[in-house]
């Protein structure tokens, strides 16, 4: 019954912990996976209570139930399997240091093995201490390792904590050796240490790769921003040369015109001017705001938005010169218009508003709302899956990071069928 009871409780705050840190990730479905978990642990104890009735160890039984567990959040979680393993072997090894402990503290002051009431009764007391703060650890850490799109890394990383633990259980197993000597505890605690270093490292290099990600996806809005341009500045030649030309019929038209009038012929005069508007060169580019990067890029969305049978709003105060760099703005407001028109693809009446002020003599205010049927999936840090990969949309971090930039902050919520997005930025002087 003791084992039971030890087994009890060093199981129940993996699938705990398990569950909190991956609440906000793209289940299959929740309730299915709470029931197989569930069955899961009521597999493993019923296994333990037949195994020990038998006189056998139960050593295999938790190394079974443990990979069937992880085998199950792998099944029932949307994203890349490697993840999901080197965030679970994180909870395995802050099991082992738990168990490793209270083994030791209990030969030590009870003389009794890990299995006992003793080491029950310890493991819950540092399951007690240590789990509420390592909770919103193992949160983050699963969180960044959701939003890097790093394929490549994640196939090779895991094995780093997963081999490192696997010597661990080799050398310090805690049913067959002594455990109430110094050097175990000196391993588990060593172990403890490697994982902390781990993945505090990577937690590091992966902070670093999403800035980097952030920074490319402002070059490529840049690149953008210049492509548009170049197309914007080769329909103005267009539309010079097609004005020069209309200028040198002028005199024919004039000609035409006073010989309709002087025939009395108003009929044929006015389907004669009717042609001639219709003939005339649209207008290749409306004047938004007096930023000429921000009027382009407006113009630029102008036209998508008008391709796609998407209704849309623009208004921009915004002056000639900025407080803020120009490639700033444009990748920020680039990407909040991108997002609103991804969202509105196959919607019935579409729309888009979108507004850009300077408050003040610094201060900016980037404001786009769109329809949007179904709230889009969220992490804990407030940003958004992505639609087109795995982990957090590329453009919404980006427009955190421009903000923080910054010293401002970056709004995204839903209600009723509208996404509201609202930047604003502080630029010191």
């Amino acid at each position: 019954m003791a084992t039971l009871l030890y087994v009890l409780v060093t199981s129940l705050p993996a699938h705990i912990a398990a569950f909190f840190q991956y609440w906000h990730f793209p289940w299959r479905s929740k309730k299915l996976a709470a029931v197989l978990v569930l069955l899961n642990l009521l597999l493993k104890l019923w296994t333990v209570s037949r195994v020990l009735a038998a006189g056998g160890s139960v050593r295999q039984v938790e190394v079974v139930t443990s990979l069937l567990g992880a085998a199950l959040y792998i099944a029932l979680i949307r994203t890349d399997p490697f993840k999901l393993l080197f965030t679970y072997i994180l909870l395995l090894d802050y099991l082992m240091v738990v168990r490793g402990a209270a083994a030791f503290l209990s030969a030590r002051l009870f003389a009794a093995s890990s299995q006992s009431w003793q080491g029950s009764l310890l493991c819950t007391l540092l399951y007690a201490l240590s789990l509420p703060w390592l909770l919103h650890f193992f949160r983050r850490n699963a969180q960044m390792v959701f939003e890097t799109d790093a394929p490549e890394l994640w196939r090779t990383i895991w094995l780093v904590p997963a081999l490192t633990s696997l010597v661990v259980l080799i050398y310090t197993n805690a049913y067959e050796e002594e455990v109430g000597n110094w050097s175990f505890l000196l391993t588990r605690l060593v172990l403890l240490l490697c994982i902390i270093v781990t993945y505090f490292s990577l937690l590091r290099s992966l902070e670093a790769l999403r800035n980097r990600t952030a920074l490319e996806e402002q070059a490529r809005q840049s690149e953008q921003v210049l492509a548009f341009q170049r197309a914007q500045y080769e329909q103005l030649q267009s539309y010079m040369e097609e004005i020069r030309r209309a200028r040198h019929d002028l005199r024919q038209h004039q000609s035409m015109i006073l010989s309709y009038l002087e025939s009395g012929d108003t009929d044929r005069l006015r389907e004669y001017l009717q042609s001639q508007m219709d003939a005339l060169p649209p207008e290749t580019i409306r004047k938004y705001c007096r930023n000429y990067a921000i009027n382009l890029l407006l113009n630029y969305y102008a036209w998508r938005f008008l391709e796609k049978k998407i209704e849309f709003e623009f208004q921009a105060e915004l002056p000639e010169r900025l407080p803020a760099l120009e490639p700033d703005l444009c990748v920020v407001l680039g990407n909040l218009l991108e997002n609103a028109q991804e969202a509105c693809a196959g919607q019935e009446d579409p729309y888009v508003r979108a507004a850009a002020r300077l408050s003040g003599s610094r201060a900016i205010t980037l404001i786009v709302d769109n329809t949007a049927p179904a709230a889009p999936c969220t992490a804990p840090n407030g940003s958004f899956h992505s639609t087109k990969h795995e982990g957090s949309g590329i453009g919404t971090q980006s427009v955190r990071y421009i903000a923080q930039k910054y010293n401002g902050t970056a709004d995204f919520r839903w209600e009723n069928g509208v996404f509201y997005a609202s930047v604003f930025l502080n630029p010191r002087s």
